[in-house]
């Protein structure tokens, strides 16, 4: 089956194999090109024509084996940048990446390292009457 999405005479499509959720796919659509519109100002056929190299990173880091992976811009963009095409030196993992939200910025300090826990303990116990 599949599925496509119409946008500046362009068609988005995604095609599967088994019977996918078809919102997730749509979502998924609609999340790349949220991310070219970013990254090109505007989506069309030239400028796909274009920024070919850029669109195949982009689409190699938005998913992985089939599955979607990171489809936030904020994140795809210290990945990838427009005016190089090369990362200089060993590419390594930005901290937004490894966290589980994506909008929280890095370097955040406090002046005390605090937490505060609060543990509930119960025990549900059945005695017989012969021990």
């Amino acid at each position: 089956s599949f599925c496509y999405v119409k946008y500046n005479n362009l068609y988005l499509m995604a095609c599967t194999k088994r019977n996918s959720n078809a919102t997730t796919l749509f979502l998924f659509l609609y999340h790349i090109i949220n991310v070219f519109k970013e990254y090109f100002r505007e989506l069309e056929e030239e400028s796909i024509r274009d920024n070919f190299v850029v669109i195949y990173e982009l689409l190699d880091e938005m998913m992985d084996w089939g599955y979607p992976q990171i489809t936030d811009q904020k994140i795809l963009s210290e990945y990838i940048m427009q005016e190089s095409h090369k990362i200089a030196g060993i590419a390594k993992a930005p901290p937004a990446v490894t966290g589980q939200i994506s909008w929280r910025s890095e370097g955040i300090k406090y002046r005390k390292n605090e937490i505060f826990l609060d543990v509930v303990e119960s025990i549900n116990i059945l005695v017989a009457s012969n021990g």
